[in-house]
């Protein structure tokens, strides 16, 4: 465990510094991140504006329908499943965002601590992504057999 070393002994083993050319790079990255934000954003507005749109709707949707919604499924709670993706949505573009900001300030003003605030949000964009990907691929991994169960059971009259 000798070998182990704590986050302030690679502090002060390591300085870092950015050079002009690393420096073009997170320029040219932040400006990338922003457009990306700034889509997650508008991709995020689209969301919640579909999510109110199917929970006002929902009234007129049940009544054409046979069952009170698509597949027996009620349209009101489509609209907040909706919602809840729109929200769900909306922190990764809000973290790449804010990284996008910060890394510009910082390289401008040539402040370590604001610099380390946007690589913290973009570590938070990534874990974010991370734990949403792993949920999903567990979703998934739980979903196809109940499908495929489902399936054959409605072939095979079950």
């Amino acid at each position: 465990m000798e070998n182990e070393m704590t986050n302030a002994d690679i502090e002060m083993e390591t300085k870092l510094s950015i050079t002009t050319e690393g420096g073009n790079y997170l320029k040219v990255a932040s400006g990338w991140a922003s457009f990306l934000a700034v889509l997650g954003f508008i991709g995020t507005g689209f969301i919640v504006l579909a999510a109110l749109l199917i929970m006002v709707m929902s009234p007129l949707i049940g009544s054409l329908s046979k069952f009170g919604g698509t597949f027996g499924f009620p349209m009101i709670l489509v609209g907040v499943i909706y919602l809840l993706l729109g929200v769900v949505y909306f922190f990764p573009a809000y973290y790449l965002y804010n990284f996008a900001n910060k890394i510009k300030i910082a390289l401008i003003n040539n402040n370590q601590k604001i610099l380390d605030e946007s690589l913290k949000n973009l570590k938070k964009m990534f874990k974010y992504i991370g734990i949403m990907s792993i949920v999903l691929i567990s979703l998934y991994l739980i979903m196809i057999p109940v499908m495929i169960f489902i399936g054959f059971s409605k072939i095979w009259g079950l």
